[in-house]
């Protein structure tokens, strides 16, 4: 084997029949250590305290030049941990005597590398950089700052030690060139990091369709059961549950409301079920934790993070303002909720984050020993810390919070507090003015009279956003003049004049780089529709030309690559900002004056420069192989995955989101003969199967045509259903594209029926079928991603294929065929006589009913009749368990 392939040891690549096995080892032992080994406390092995305390026992250097240099010097390999111990409770496990500390570990870094302590909340500059996945992130270096292989999270101790030797021996035998600094490698980098793509600004079709795709998304990927988006883990996304009470308050689609109220009612955790239920909601002291491991929000990681709750505290406030001046009806128990929420988040962050002496809200609030502490109520008297850094993005995003507190209050019918929230919001804008804001732009974090790091996007664009937000409800002159000189600074420093949009940064804090790294170019796409909102804003506001234009050109960039509820929200705020205010209009008619500005601004654009390396400086940048297999490579033999893929078929049946499904197989099963209801009921599921597997094969072919048109699928499939059920009342069968007098459906139309039922029930499947699909969007698993969906297809058919076993067999004189031969009806209507039959009635209505809720995207509305219950948290369970399988 050539020296340089580098074959690292994983330990996900065993037989899989080996797992129980091991599994029943690994139980012995554990049972074992709990006889034999002292008990210690989790709360103080897995802490932040133990973690700091342990923290001296690395000889950690700080992220910046100085460290880079003395690896190229010493020829030794980067350690470089990414971590948040004072929230993170698997940093603090990591950061223990049992991994990172452990006495076969640390002594082997000490000896072997350079190790680099990132703080990532006080250095998010380079989260988006290092970040593994997930926190505390380690990445293992060469000299010359080349990735050999990272990972998030902890690793058995004899792993990681296995790994780092080999980086060890990899960077003994090839000795790195000092060139890794070198001006053209650095130009090199920029220009692998710059879009080179310009983006136009959109035009007003392309604005609504991003208003109504985003509506759309949001309407679709929501959870009816458990409330929030999506099936996995579930992120609050308070931003865009705003959003959803927008649209409630100005059309009175009840669907959006819905969103809102079936969140609040599934976070919400009830006092007297914390040992057993805890949601994301803390009753005892307020506020909400940072995100829920599982799709009903149990159990949630502990933190608590003032971010997320800046964001659900504006939607919750908000509803309950429009609740108190009834523009919204609440039951009493859905106010009660409301109100509980309300005010012990307030409390919460009144008592544990604002600082009222000086002014800004502190960061977050540490795990605690997670349900050691959390999940017990009276609750122990240690309470959990809280880090008392301020940063400025973040507090961004509370100054925007309480200002509008401060004006929804003064329009509602208690205002007694508004003055309260006022004072909040106005203290914090001003320390922010006073002790972060410079030539330079805005400080990231100020922590014990200290601050530190300049030039990032993401503080500059949200504290931009809070002076507009805290001048338009405030109405003080000096907000308005310190957004001007915010703005200024971004288009003078962060702003790409020529291609558009703002990079993530341009530092002049070289000490805490790496040669070249005190600038990235790359623009994040929610930092950006932050700026492209609140430069359109200010522009409203100030009538700057360059407000205006770099504005919608930043619009431009953002609607062409947005992703994401929470993350695309300020771009769809930006986008009807462009409508309403008819800022196309004012951009067409001062075309020439905003032509001359940024042909000004890109005859000298400083960006030019960056991508012309000194003379005399030639050297290549080599990528190292040597890497980790993907973990995320599929292992799995594919008969293996069949199985599970039946299983996990089976599994979604039980599920309330298949209940679409069984009115629209009881529509057509009504119009079959009892000879042929086999035959139908295949005929039903081969076009199911045909489906799925068509999207399974076409996700690596036609990418996302599907989902871009699927609403337009939909209304078309709606508008067949309905046409379908108007016949079959009126006396015609449904047979494929024909229309026949005979009652019986035909095999065509139930083939027909299911692949229109699987176009319309896609958007409501399980995490199963969605992790195959993605598996199926990779070209070289075109044939096994079919294969799968097909046995996914069979397994969710497999009940409907017992029943029509069971209603062929059964006599014709049975009770079953009985009730589905009815009887006709006859009735007389000015003379003339209509007859209708009772079982085509009975489909006829089935299928219009279906194909209204398909026609207008409330087909997941039959979910809200199925209760909570502990089956459903069994069959999630479940589905959970397979998707680790396939994953």
């Amino acid at each position: 084997m050539p020296h340089n392939k580098i074959p690292l040891r994983n330990p996900e690549n065993r037989p899989f029949l080996l797992l129980p096995v091991s599994a029943f080892f690994i139980f012995l032992l554990f049972a074992f250590s709990l006889v034999s080994a002292p008990v210690v406390s989790a709360g103080e092995k897995y802490s932040f305290e133990n973690a700091e305390k342990l923290k001296p026992l690395i000889e950690w250097r700080d992220y910046g030049p100085e460290a880079f240099q003395e690896a190229l010097k010493e020829n030794k390999p980067i350690f470089l941990l990414l971590t948040a111990p004072t929230w993170c409770y698997w940093c603090q496990v990591y950061e223990s005597e049992d991994y990172l500390f452990n006495d076969a570990v640390y002594p082997y870094i000490n000896r072997h590398f350079i190790p680099i302590y990132v703080d990532a909340d006080r250095r998010q500059d380079l989260t988006r950089k290092y970040l593994e996945g997930g926190w505390p992130s380690t990445t293992v270096m060469t000299p010359g700052r080349q990735r050999l292989f990272g990972f998030s999270g902890v690793r058995p101790v004899s792993i990681m030690l296995e790994n780092l030797k080999k980086a060890v021996d990899y960077v003994n035998s090839t000795r790195a060139s000092s060139s890794a600094n070198s001006p053209s490698l650095t130009a090199e980098l920029y220009r692998k990091e710059y879009d080179n793509k310009s983006y136009p600004i959109p035009d007003s079709a392309m604005l609504n369709r991003i208003i109504a795709g985003y509506k759309y998304h949001l309407l679709q990927v929501f959870d009816p059961a458990f409330g929030g988006f999506g099936t996995g883990q579930k992120f609050p996304q308070g931003r865009t549950l705003d959003y959803a009470l927008e649209k409630y308050s100005r059309s009175g689609d009840e669907r959006f409301l819905n969103v809102v109220l079936t969140t609040m009612r599934n976070q919400y955790t009830k006092t007297d079920e914390i040992e057993t239920n805890y949601n994301l909601f803390d009753p005892v002291e307020g506020a909400f934790h940072r995100y829920g491991t599982r799709r009903d929000w149990t159990p949630p990681h502990y933190e608590k993070m003032l971010y997320d709750n800046a964001r659900l505290l504006r939607a919750y406030f908000h509803l309950k303002v429009m609740a108190d001046m009834d523009a919204v009806s609440l039951s009493s128990d859905d106010y009660a909720v409301l109100n509980d929420i309300v005010s012990k988040t307030l409390s919460y962050i009144s008592k544990n984050w604002y600082d009222s002496s000086a002014g800004g809200f502190y960061g977050n609030t540490d795990v605690h020993g997670e349900d050691s502490y959390y999940g017990k109520n009276p609750r122990p008297e240690e309470k959990p810390r809280v880090e008392k850094t301020k940063y400025a993005d973040w507090n961004g995003q509370a100054i925007v919070t309480y200002a509008n507190l401060y004006r929804w209050s003064l329009n509602s019918t208690n205002t007694s507090r508004a003055e309260l929230y006022r004072g909040v919001a106005e203290k914090s804008i001003n320390f922010f003015l006073s002790e972060m804001l410079t030539e330079d732009g805005f400080y990231h974090y100020y922590a014990n009279s200290t601050r530190a790091v300049r030039g990032t996007l993401a503080d500059n664009a949200y504290m931009l956003l809070a002076l507009v937000e805290g001048f338009d409800a405030l109405e003080n002159d000096e907000y308005l003049r310190a957004a001007e000189k915010t703005a200024d600074y971004m288009l003078e420093n962060l702003y790409d004049w020529r291609n558009h949009g703002f990079i993530e940064r341009n530092s002049p804090d070289l000490e805490l780089y790496a040669p070249g790294e005190h600038i990235d170019l790359r623009k994040p796409v929610e930092e950006n529709g932050v700026s492209s909102y609140a430069l359109l804003k200010l522009y409203l506001f100030t009538g700057k030309k360059e407000y205006l234009l770099a504005g919608l050109e930043t619009l431009g960039y953002v609607v062409s690559n947005m992703v994401g509820l929470d993350r695309g929200y300020y771009a769809v705020r930006a986008a009807e900002l462009v409508l309403n205010e008819d800022l196309l209009s004012e951009y067409a008619s001062n075309a020439n004056a905003l032509s001359s500005i940024e042909n000004e601004k890109t005859s000298s654009l400083w960006i030019d420069k960056l991508f012309m390396p000194e003379q005399g400086s030639q050297s290549e940048s080599v990528t190292p192989d040597f890497r980790l297999k993907d973990e995320n490579e599929l292992n799995r033999p594919l008969l293996l995955l069949l199985v599970i893929a039946v299983a996990a078929g089976l599994l979604s049946f039980l599920s309330p989101c298949t209940l679409p499904l069984v009115p629209a197989y009881a529509a057509f099963f009504l119009r079959s003969e009892r000879k042929n209801i086999t035959g139908m009921t295949l005929s039903f599921l081969g076009g199911l199967a045909l489906t799925f597997t068509a999207m399974g094969v076409s996700a690596a072919l036609i990418g996302r045509v599907t989902s871009n048109n699927l609403e337009g699928f939909e209304r078309i499939a709606g508008a067949l259903l309905v046409a379908a059920g108007v016949y079959i009342i009126s006396g015609g069968g449904f047979s494929g594209l024909r229309i026949k007098k005979k009652k019986p459906a035909s095999y065509a139309g139930a083939f027909l029926l299911g692949s229109t039922m699987g176009v319309a029930w896609t958007p409501c499947a399980g995490p199963i079928l969605v992790s195959i699909l993605i598996l199926a969007s990779a070209s070289e698993t075109v044939l096994s991603g079919g294969l799968m969906l097909l046995a996914y297809s069979l397994g969710l058919g497999l009940p409907f294929l017992l029943f029509s076993g069971f209603a062929s067999s059964a006599g014709r004189k049975s009770r079953l065929w009985k009730l589905l031969r009815g009887k006709t009806i006859s009735i007389k209507i000015a003379g003339r006589k209509f007859s209708f039959h009772t079982t085509s009635v009975f489909a006829g209505a089935l299928f219009i009913i279906l194909g209204v809720l398909l026609f207008t995207g409330t087909l997941t509305s039959f979910n809200r009749f199925i209760p909570a219950g502990s089956l459903q948290r069994i069959i999630f369970s479940g589905e959970e368990k397979l998707l680790s399988l396939v994953r």
